[in-house]
């Protein structure tokens, strides 16, 4: 390892910038792969809050396709089914300016009190306590509304032109209830000027000891005419839809550090120029094509791991200046989080990065003819 870092320091300039080229290149790297991290935590976090229920919607565009109130009525008659949920949901933006959001947008959510324990109980409430059936203009934050509008309970927020008492806030739970504002279902349907028959975004409650893909598979069975989306079903679709985001943003940055591992072909070519007649005098001491490979490959990997270091360190520092600067506009709440699965991928790539970019060089190393070497200039 000595002897390695060694024949590094004999090249300091050439080296360093080596591996500061990888460095930019896993920076970039763990900054965008940190934003991606936040997404999956909060699509894991969305999964365990909502791991019981269904989301319902209709099986076919249109008028002809559309949940009518004797749908409900059977989706109730399933076996498995607690209880079904009519949902009403809007911007909350309307009150005014919300800020600069890179999650979810804040959304009013109407909804029935007697089904919150169902959908929202495996959330602690921070403050207050959560709407019940005397409630009109009341309503329950979720973490980053409430930051973000500085309200606490007994506060008033303002939405289409109504007042409406803060009851309660929810505690954090790096997920999209983070962004919601709870209101009275009958409220929220008469402030919208709805007709009372119309039908929101249907929910279905499953009961504690039934499966919920079951359940969801029986939906669709007895009424043809609606899908039933299960839970795990529902964080699939999101998946792939973040897969198709982590493929842009971080191939973007995984091209950065590509070109720095071409940093290092070029830069263990030049060793092996400079070093030839070091070369030949090993092989001709009785070193072994192996040996001389494994000396080459070991230096690329080294420089690949100190620029992998260097890239997430300054990676981490410029990902917590960023939650500290966008904090205010997100509600407190990190938008990019360094995880240990980020950390051990971008170590492993920039590892693996080295010493893929050290195989020619080491390989053209072995080859060498000693006799020829010992010529060298």
């Amino acid at each position: 390892m000595f002897r390695i870092i060694r024949n590094m320091a004999r090249r300091k300039v050439r080296t360093g910038l080596t591996i500061f080229g990888i460095a930019i290149g896993v920076f970039a790297l763990t900054v965008m792969g940190a934003m991606s991290e936040n997404f999956a935590v909060q699509i894991d976090n969305a999964y365990r809050l909502r791991a019981q229920i269904i989301q319902i919607s209709q099986a076919k565009p249109g008028i002809d396709g559309r949940i009518t109130p004797v749908t409900v009525t059977h989706i109730r008659q399933v076996d498995g089914v607690l209880g079904v949920v009519n949902i009403i949901g809007a911007p909350l933006a309307e009150t005014g300016d919300g800020g600069i959001s890179l999650g979810p947008p804040e959304s009013v959510y109407g909804i029935d009190p007697y089904f919150i324990e169902y959908v929202f109980g495996t959330i602690p409430l921070k403050a207050g306590r959560w709407l019940d059936s005397s409630d009109t203009r009341a309503t329950v934050l979720g973490s980053k509304v409430a930051a973000n509008h500085r309200l606490g309970v007994g506060s008033t927020l303002t939405w289409r032109n109504h007042d409406y008492t803060v009851v309660g806030i929810m505690g954090d739970t790096n997920s999209f209830p983070d962004q919601y504002a709870l209101m009275p279902f009958d409220t929220v349907q008469r402030d919208m000027n709805l007709s009372p028959s119309v039908i929101g975004s249907i929910q279905v409650v499953v009961q504690p000891n039934a499966d919920p893909e079951v359940v969801a598979r029986q939906i669709e069975k007895e009424n043809p005419e609606v899908k039933a989306l299960s839970p795990q079903q529902e964080m699939t679709q999101i998946r792939q839809q973040m897969a198709i985001f982590n493929v842009i943003v971080l191939g973007g940055a995984a091209l950065a550090a590509i070109v720095g591992g071409l940093a290092v072909v070029n830069t263990m070519i030049m060793s092996v120029n400079e070093r030839t007649r070091e070369i030949g005098i090993k092989k001709a001491l009785g070193a072994e094509d192996s040996t001389i490979i494994r000396e080459y490959l070991s230096e690329a990997a080294l420089m690949g791991i100190f620029g992998g270091l260097a890239g997430l360190w300054f990676g981490w520092v410029v990902a917590t200046l960023l939650n500290v600067v966008v904090a205010g506009s997100q509600g407190g709440s990190d938008v990019w989080q360094v995880t240990l699965r980020l950390v051990v991928m971008v170590l492993g790539f920039a590892f693996g990065l080295g010493l893929v970019a050290g195989v020619y060089p080491a390989w053209s190393a072995a080859r060498l003819d000693p006799v020829q070497a010992l010529r060298a200039e």
